[in-house]
């Protein structure tokens, strides 16, 4: 357990997390500094004189601008549309209003909504809105969770949709001795060598994983929201750089009937894995446009052609994970040392 004060149940719609004032924040992200408006209590502060990338609140209606669609998500009853403009991109999502990135990746803009819940509106922006920036660098996004093993960090990841348990087993290896790169947004760079940058250093997990995982003996910090998200890490269960990528783990969870180990893998070759990793971008192409899915997919083979891809056929059960953190343990001996 971490010495010092901790902090427990931090409100979950206080109004300086989502009204701009004239102070701003530095945070260390993505192997570079964001500064914003509005706090960001999952993210870690730095010091920087030149942020890579700003967060600003606008209040009011944005100007009229002449909109290119370029693609659109449907995610339940969520709705994410993104526009071509001429000073770079729009991107609309139904539950929290608009975002304008800049044509070179370093402005977000937010067009205050203030029916928007706080916790929404930084997800979008750690999320969506910072993967669109990233990639317009040339970076691949993919939607999971890394850690990283050994003096040598070379990092881990996991891949997959929504309920997958991405987070947990980031979480619960960490809990065994890997450092946290990131949780949820993944910036590969394309190698070789593949290197993946330090990430969000928190974990965002459904209440009854956070408790079964006994995050407040993790962290320094539990926010309590829609989901409960754990931060503060120690410095020494963190990667604060860019990382080797020595694997990657296409979550695909099965129940315990038959399943005599707690996890199976099975390694995905050329074509598949490539196909594999752009089955799991962040930005998809149906969003994105044919041209992104085109550099999307031309990425993910890059990454696929130096790092093996392996699926990974884990038991769903609280009872068997600490099984399947030593399996993959074991499997990856030779990264820990």
């Amino acid at each position: 357990m971490i010495a010092g004060q901790r902090e427990r149940a931090i409100p979950l719609h206080p109004e300086h997390l989502v009204a701009p004032s004239s102070v701003t924040h530095d945070y260390s992200v993505f192997g570079g500094n964001l500064r914003s408006e509005i706090p960001f209590p999952e993210l870690v502060a730095a010091v920087c004189d030149r942020p890579d990338w700003t967060f600003r609140i606008a209040r009011g209606a944005p100007a009229a601008v002449r909109l290119e669609r370029i693609g659109e998500r449907q995610l339940g009853p969520e709705t994410y549309r993104l526009f071509r403009t001429s000073s770079g991109l729009r991107l609309e999502y139904s539950h929290a209003g608009l975002f304008d990135i800049s044509n070179d990746g370093t402005s977000i803009v937010w067009y205050h909504r203030p029916d928007a819940h706080p916790e929404l509106v930084r997800s979008i922006v750690l999320g969506s809105a910072l993967a669109l920036a990233l990639e317009l660098k040339g970076m691949l996004c993919l939607h999971g969770s890394a850690v990283a093993l050994g003096r040598g960090s070379r990092a881990i990841a996991f891949l997959g949709p929504k309920y997958h348990g991405k987070s947990t087993l980031a979480t619960a290896l960490t809990a065994a001795g890997a450092r946290l790169i990131g949780d949820d947004l993944l910036a590969i760079t394309p190698g070789p060598p593949t290197t993946v940058r330090p990430g969000v250093a928190s974990v965002r997990l459904w209440s009854d994983t956070a408790r079964a995982l006994s995050v407040d003996t993790l962290c320094a910090r539990v926010i309590h929201g829609v989901k409960t998200t754990a931060t503060a890490f120690s410095e020494r269960a963190l990667v604060r750089g860019v990382a080797p990528l020595s694997a990657v783990y296409v979550l695909d969870p099965v129940g315990t009937g038959g399943e005599q180990a707690a996890g199976r893998r099975e390694r995905l070759g050329g074509v598949a894995a490539a196909i594999a990793l752009a089955h799991q971008t962040k930005l998809p192409g149906t969003l994105v446009g044919l041209h992104a899915a085109g550099s999307q997919l031309a990425a993910a083979a890059a990454v696929a052609a130096t790092v093996p891809v392996w699926t990974l056929r884990a038991v769903r059960d609280f009872s068997v994970l600490p099984a399947l953190v030593e399996q993959i343990l074991e499997w990856h001996q030779e990264d820990t040392l």
